[in-house]
């Protein structure tokens, strides 16, 4: 086949799926911004279900769509199976089973979003719209939250948030957006657009510092750190940090420095106190059940065995760290998965970022450029759950499995501009003319 012929069939093949991305768009969105808590009428259609399983069942069989075997060839996909296996063997060793049985369940749904974004998404084109409606949800919910922004004296919960309800999850969620308003910034076309997602950048901060949030205070210091360490223009990152610094401190309330000082006094803080009697405790689970774990979503019940003698435990409890929830949970065998998934999930894309760029490039080819950019900041955006996600339990949210689709798709276009045709790469990148979709 020649490659006009080539060409020809994979722009046919992008086109012929489109109407599945917005309908993945969609998804994302109600997942996120669960709209049904704000609008009368919309909770009985139960569109938060019936959006992403209808949209599950139309991505098995369509055509157009990235094969199965390319999806699970990629380690960081065989990790994440391996990460919900351990969840759903938690229903036959775990101390309340019912317990595990809700664990799975609620990750099962995780797990197909996880598919059908890494399906759905075969172009730099789409990341960034998955990027864009990600931002436009936690806007949304900005927007019927305003104290977050006005009122940063107190803290406020997020009305309609659901597993964002609280601020200190709202903030890592947060963090992990940032570097997904950098890509939008860079990737503007014009100079309107690139200020829209500069200014959306600022705001995504000011709302971190508005939720007085430690854990997502420090994420928000490891993003920028990160993103400062691979940045090639590194004079030029430190300026524009120090001038977000600046906006920062100027925004900041008294009642935010009075909570970022218990930082360095924790032993005076009884809420952190109560987080290391936690972890001391998860400690004890593992140490008892070191491969396996106590099961997904019994550690508040079963604290109460495993806790210290002169333990500062009170009240119904989480281990307030996704790394000792699982550890306790799920043994050695889910804190190693869970480390791949974030840890070798980052090393594994910065080694194929340097060999895209390593790569001999055809003249004018901006696009594996972009991609070594993408698997940057997607690398960023994971040091933006990984670091905040030590102080709140969050392994059984969405966001891991968001995260690792996403990875995975900027991993599989990338590693389609090494080994594929970079003239047919290059044009499926670019937006469709309305007649390439009709026909």
């Amino acid at each position: 086949m020649n490659t006009g012929r080539k060409l020809a069939a994979a722009v046919a093949a992008e086109a012929a799926p489109r109407y599945l991305y917005w309908w993945l768009l969609l998804a994302v969105f109600f997942e996120y911004a669960r709209p049904a808590a704000f609008v009368p009428g919309i909770e009985a259609f139960k569109l938060n279900s019936l959006i992403p399983l209808s949209l599950l069942v139309l991505c098995v069989f369509a055509r157009g769509l990235r094969p199965v075997e390319d999806i699970i060839g990629d380690p960081l996909a065989k990790w994440l199976l391996i990460y919900f296996a351990l969840i759903a063997l938690s229903m036959v060793h775990g101390v309340v089973k019912l317990y595990a049985y809700n664990k799975f369940i609620q990750v099962l749904g995780y797990l197909f979003l996880f598919f059908i974004i890494v399906r759905i998404v075969t172009s730099n084109q789409r990341l960034i719209g998955v990027f864009m409606i990600l931002i436009a949800a936690h806007l949304f919910l900005l927007w019927i939250n305003p104290a977050v922004l006005l009122n940063p004296e107190q803290r406020s919960y997020i009305q309609g948030g659901s597993f964002l309800g609280d601020g200190n999850d709202f903030g890592l969620s947060l963090c992990i957006l940032l570097p997904m308003a950098i890509a939008l910034a860079l990737n503007a076309r014009s100079k309107w657009r690139r200020l829209l997602w500069w200014s959306t950048l600022t705001l995504l901060m000011l709302a971190i510092i508005g939720t007085s949030s430690r854990g997502a205070t420090l994420g928000l210091i490891a993003v920028g750190g990160y993103l400062w360490l691979i940045s090639p223009r590194k004079t030029l990152t430190l300026i524009a940090f120090a001038f977000a610094l600046a906006i920062v401190l100027a925004f900041a309330s008294d009642s935010y420095f009075q909570r970022m000082n218990t930082i360095g006094t924790y032993e005076e803080d009884g809420s952190a106190m109560g987080r290391i009697d936690a972890w001391k405790a998860a400690l004890r689970m593992v140490a008892i059940n070191p491969l396996l774990g106590v099961g997904a979503g019994n550690f508040p019940t079963e604290v109460w065995r495993y806790k210290l003698p002169g333990s500062s435990l009170v009240g119904e409890l989480t281990a307030h760290s996704m790394y000792f929830l699982v550890l306790g949970e799920l043994g050695f065998s889910g804190i190693v998965t869970l480390l791949m998934l974030v840890i070798g999930g980052i090393r594994a894309s910065s080694l194929l970022r340097r060999h895209l760029l390593a790569t001999a490039m055809p003249a004018g080819d901006r696009r594996r450029v972009e991609s070594a950019r993408l698997l940057y900041l997607l690398n960023a955006s994971m040091v933006g759950l990984a670091v905040p996600g030590a102080f709140l339990s969050v392994p059984y949210y969405p966001h891991l499995f968001v995260l690792t689709g996403l990875m995975v798709s900027c991993r599989c276009i990338a590693r389609g501009m090494v080994a594929g045709d970079a003239s047919v790469t290059h044009e499926l990148e670019k937006p469709l003319h309305p007649r390439q979709v009709q026909s």
